[in-house]
Order: C-alpha cells, then sequence, then structure tokens
C-alpha cells in the first residue's frame, strides 16, 4: 500500500506515466499548507504519488508521512483522512482506468 521513495530522482513526466502504467489517470493537486481531508471513502481505488511537501495520510488505523518519491494506493471504499503538512503538498490524485 505504501512505498517510501517509490518515485524518488524521477521527474514529474515520468511520474505521470509510470502511474499511467499502472492503469490509473493521474491529476495533479497542489494543497496549501494545513488543509484537511476528513474521513471519507470513494468507491473506487485511489493511487497517489507524492511530488513536493508532505502530507499525513491515515488508511484505516494506520497513519502514513507521504513525502516527495513516496506512493500510497488506497483501496476502494476504505475510509481514510489526510493533513497536508506546512510547506503544502503537490501530488498526483489518480484514479483506476476503467
Amino acid at each position: 500500500m505504501f512505498e517510501r521513495a517509490y518515485y524518488k530522482g524521477l521527474q514529474t513526466a515520468k511520474i505521470a506515466e509510470k502511474v499511467r502504467d499502472e492503469g490509473f489517470d493521474p491529476l495533479r493537486i497542489s494543497d496549501p499548507p494545513g488543509a484537511v481531508y476528513p474521513p471519507h471513502t470513494h468507491p473506487e481505488t485511489k493511487l497517489l504519488a507524492f511530488l513536493q511537501g508532505t502530507m499525513q495520510v491515515t488508511v484505516r488505523d494506520e497513519t502514513f508521512s507521504c513525502a516527495a518519491g513516496d506512493k500510497l494506493l488506497i483501496p476502494g471504499n476504505v475510509e481514510h483522512s489526510a493533513r497536508v503538512g506546512p510547506e503544502g503538498c503537490v501530488y498526483f490524485w489518480s484514479e483506476k482506468l476503467i
């Protein structure tokens, strides 16, 4: 589910390519410092590929400290929440392609 430094050293375009190769459609998101996503679910699996900054993401009862280069896969219908770090966070929020 969580892979630290999975995309380390790769340029943004190469990360997007790898995300697509895994069957996901990457959408670049830029969140301001301190933004909060309260607990919620999505019916589809999500892949987050972190480009800049940090974010604490809680999936079920486990919290992941995500930073640039990290990858987090959130299964569909699983409750999760997040808090963006003090420098903001830029990441690909990706939905599984059909």
